[in-house]
């Protein structure tokens, strides 16, 4: 059972609820609000520059992996900027790949290297790298071992474990799957977060960050069990909590 009484605050997508998502005014804002850190999605562009968008596809139709960096509209920042600008911030960087749809963007491992290159010019950030793709998680521990990695579930991912995670979790409850990976944390999906799994979880030694947290009664249930909550809304809690 977990013994601190508030969990740690992220900003989703910056501030997704509060101004505009993955953006610098929404990382901003974020801080300005008193978070822990961002949670933010990257994706890669045709000449291989990670930035900062949650969709693989653009409002105006056009897939990120087919379009150049100098071609983005510039209210998408890259991830060196984004990082640069706030170094004192922790970051949880989602690194967006799509097994069951393949073709809307680079192949797992080829976004992993290219978010690394960027991360292994800023090594004193605190960062830690986050997938649904369980990839693209084996591609950053095979470079760089020591980098926090968190798994992120759903139920749609958990019912395809095998397209999303890999083989060999079959059977397995998802504390015990994530666990297997040897990542840091885990980051389910807040709808369906039991006190059960939660407990699993930290007797298995990981650290549990719930999405997406923004009505007050999910607050009230999740914030005394979890490690971390992001939420669309960092003014409407990270101010009362203790941040870690």
């Amino acid at each position: 059972m977990r013994t601190n009484p508030r969990a740690a605050i992220y900003g989703h997508r910056g501030a997704r609820a509060e101004r505009p998502e993955n953006t610098m005014d929404g990382f901003l804002h974020a801080v300005a609000t008193g978070v822990a850190g961002i949670e933010t999605d990257i994706a890669l562009t045709a000449d291989f520059c990670p930035v900062l968008h949650h969709d693989p596809e653009l409002a105006d139709g056009r897939r990120i992996k087919e379009v150049n960096l100098a071609d983005l509209p510039p209210s998408v920042p890259t991830l060196e900027e984004a990082l640069t600008c706030l170094p004192d911030l922790e970051w949880l960087l989602e690194i967006k790949t799509f097994p069951d749809a393949p073709e809307r963007a680079h192949p797992p491992e080829l976004v992993a290297a290219r978010v690394l290159d960027v991360l292994e010019k800023l090594p004193m950030l605190d960062v830690a790298t986050l997938a649904f793709d369980w990839a693209v998680l084996r591609a950053v521990a095979a470079r760089n071992p020591a980098l926090r990695r968190v798994c992120l579930t759903a139920p749609k991912t958990a019912q395809q474990r095998a397209l999303w995670w890999g083989p060999g979790f079959e059977g397995s409850s998802i504390p015990q799957a994530v666990a297997a990976t040897g990542a840091w944390g885990w980051a389910a999906e807040q709808k369906n977060l039991t006190e059960a799994e939660i407990d699993e979880a930290h007797e298995l030694g990981l650290k549990v960050l719930a999405w997406t947290v923004n009505e007050p009664e999910d607050f009230v249930r999740l914030a005394p069990l979890v490690d971390s909550i992001i939420t669309d809304h960092p003014s409407r809690y990270a101010a009362t909590a203790p941040q870690e």
